[in-house]
């Protein structure tokens, strides 16, 4: 059974990396929230994996600094908040089905409770 969990967190953490990485160029998706997932996913599927990510360009860039601190530059921090509670209000707009419409909102108070509450702001390096 725990074989099948890893190989699940592997899935995910893999499939989250591909869509951070996808997010550097596209500004729409966002970088560092899937990258945290795959960091995560990383860190409970596979040692190896995760040392591997730990080392790439990708994971020194955008998360190296959260991973040592727990906090974001502000700059980072409300680019965050405003392109994800951008995209969940737009398709919040766009669902008609009501059981997704509260989900949507359930997310969305979720998001910006652990942002404003869990997650701290650094002050950039000098």
């Amino acid at each position: 059974m725990r074989a099948l969990v890893n190989v699940i967190f592997i899935f995910v953490g893999v499939a989250a990396m591909l869509l951070g990485i996808i997010g550097v160029v596209v500004p729409v998706l966002l970088t560092t929230p899937f990258l945290l997932l795959a960091l995560y996913c990383f860190a409970r599927g596979s040692k190896k994996l995760n040392c591997w990510f730990r080392k790439t360009w990708v994971y020194k860039k955008y998360l190296s600094e959260y991973a040592r601190t727990k906090s974001l530059m502000f700059k980072k921090k409300m680019t965050i908040q405003f392109c994800a509670n951008g995209m969940m209000i737009v398709s919040l707009l766009l669902i008609g089905n009501t059981v997704l419409r509260v989900l949507l909102v359930a997310c969305l108070i979720i998001h910006n409770w652990f942002f404003m509450f869990k997650i701290k702001i650094c002050e950039p390096k000098k």
